[in-house]
């Protein structure tokens, strides 16, 4: 790609024709019902109102502004062809710190997963999930992409199963277990339902064994 003409690309970033509202949808149900399950366990020993910023709740809300302010920028601001040329290089800088971290982070309940700077901890993880999608989304956007081809598949698999495995080496399983919901992304680009099948049965045969007394 060429880095100078870059900035001069022109895109159109209509909202009618290049924003996916069933996912948009999907996301901000998916904020507000967190948001509810959050106030939900503290309303009885804080603040009445869900929007308080002294509680957890109100907090919450606070990043949830935050956050969809940056997603409007990230939609209609910014050149989407720089995800393209920022995909690759950000995916392998931060599998790097992905594997470093597990010689030289701090050791937190058994996971070593987070950097620390003084007062300030980074956990690359919640990044990588975000270079991840980013590459991702650049490798399934080829014109000659399908999921059905061998080699396609196993790019795919991966981009998406290297870093799970960093992240397990640092015994960040709840981390790790999120790579999972990219299932569900494959399943709409034309992966085979019985791959949803036989993982939903292998979770589900992983919590019985975790909450199930066989004597």
């Amino acid at each position: 790609m060429d880095f100078r003409n870059l900035g001069n690309k022109s895109f159109d970033r209509g909202i009618g024709k290049t924003v996916d509202w069933n996912i948009i949808v999907c996301y901000l149900l998916l904020v507000i019902f967190g948001l509810m399950n959050i106030y939900a366990s503290i309303h009885s020993s804080e603040p009445a109102s869900i929007f308080d910023p002294s509680c957890r709740s109100g907090k919450q809300f606070i990043w949830i502004v935050i956050s969809l302010a940056f997603d409007v920028l990230i939609l209609f601001a910014i050149n989407p062809h720089w995800w393209e040329v920022l995909g690759t290089p950000t995916y392998l800088f931060v599998l790097l710190l992905l594997v470093v971290v597990i010689f030289v982070g701090k050791d937190t309940k058994g996971s070593h997963s987070w950097f620390e700077f003084g007062p300030v901890k980074f956990q690359p993880a919640e990044i990588s999930k975000i270079t991840t999608s980013l590459l991702l989304a650049t490798v399934m956007s080829g014109q000659t992409f399908k999921l059905s081809k061998p080699k396609d598949f196993m790019t795919v698999a991966a981009v998406i199963g290297v870093p799970m495995l960093a992240i397990l080496g640092e015994s960040e399983t709840g981390s790790a277990l999120v790579y999972l919901g990219y299932i569900f992304v494959l399943y709409r680009e034309g992966l085979s339902g019985w791959w949803l099948f036989f993982i939903g049965m292998a979770i589900t045969l992983f919590i019985l064994t975790l909450t199930t007394k066989w004597w």
